[in-house]
């Protein structure tokens, strides 16, 4: 059976089986820590691409890739579970939008000058963050979170 109706199969089946149960939040809070046990290595993923990708004169590679990435997970007793990624980063005087450069666009002062009409847009690579998560840590994630539903169902016997 191809790993995906697997996984669809025991996401119905733990769907069916959290009606039933007290500690419904319990389970689903135990689920949600272990979809988040593959983002350390995504975070180094994606930092390595920034690095590897991005343009390392002026040091925008290096600075892309101190970036503070979190996850938001979201789990509902339905047979949906998702997994946010974002990216930040305290820039002067404001946050620096990483989503532009992660799209291939980046502002920068021209000729070193910060005065509101003295900014410029230049494209860089894309995709540093979103391919680096599709290619190499889609099907990790989804083997993890096919894995952690798949515990659940069995310690209950659904």
């Amino acid at each position: 059976m191809d790993a995906r109706l697997a996984g669809a199969e025991s996401f119905r089946a733990l769907s069916r089986g959290l009606r039933g149960i007290a500690e419904r939040k319990e389970v689903l809070k135990q689920l949600k820590v272990e979809l988040r046990e593959p983002l350390p290595r995504v975070r180094e993923g994606i930092r390595a691409a920034a690095r590897r990708d991005l343009p390392a004169r002026n040091g925008l590679g290096a600075w892309v890739a101190k970036a503070r990435i979190t996850a938001s997970v979201r789990v509902s007793t339905s047979t949906r579970a998702g997994i946010t990624l974002k990216a930040g980063r305290n820039s002067t005087g404001a946050r620096s939008d990483l989503a532009a450069i992660d799209r291939g666009r980046l502002r920068a002062p021209s000729w070193g000058k910060r005065t509101k009409t003295s900014w410029h847009t230049q494209t860089v690579p894309a995709g540093f963050m979103t391919d680096t998560v599709a290619q190499d840590f889609a099907a990790e994630w989804q083997q993890a979170a096919i894995e952690a539903v798949d515990k659940v169902v069995r310690r209950y016997g659904w």
